[in-house]
């Protein structure tokens, strides 16, 4: 519960500085007067829509964007930690904590971690029957998918 509310929190802090971007800096640089305040802004029976459907879209953010996946293996981890640390490093992660519960996996990019505001973490719990690689979503299925290849390779 503490992650999905930080994350939320995090979401709705991106929103809010693109917000400040379209509606203040792109009118400035445009030679136009930006809004001056939130009731000019929110005058409009549109933008309320709008702002209420990204504020939903903020509250199940969290849930959408990151999941958890159960990895099946033939053996142990320890038997197949070649084929995950391989996979990893092929799509430029680094291990970054190694421990008898969790092992977590980040991105080298630095840029990377700062546009995903620090989000980039993935976590392995290979003490599970199946192991499970929880994250971003769109890292976890692409790290699960390569993890597959490599496992039927051998």
């Amino acid at each position: 519960m503490k992650d999905y509310i930080r994350r939320e929190i995090k979401f709705l802090l991106y929103i809010a500085f693109i917000f400040f971007l379209v509606l203040i800096v792109v009118p400035m640089v445009g030679g136009q007067k930006p809004a001056s305040s939130f009731s000019e802004i929110t005058r409009d029976r549109r933008m309320l829509v709008f702002l209420g459907l990204l504020f939903a879209y903020a509250l199940v953010y969290p849930v959408i964007a990151f999941t958890t996946i159960k990895r099946y293996l033939n053996g142990t981890y320890s038997d197949n930690q070649a084929n995950f640390e391989k996979a990893f490093e092929s799509l430029g992660f680094i291990k970054t904590i190694d421990t008898k519960e969790k092992i977590i996996y980040r991105k080298k990019s630095g840029f990377t971690r700062f546009v995903q505001w620090g989000e980039d973490k993935v976590v392995i719990d290979p003490t599970a029957s199946p192991v499970t690689i929880s994250g971003l979503r769109k890292n976890v299925t692409r790290i699960d998918k390569l993890i597959d290849q490599y496992l039927s390779k051998e």
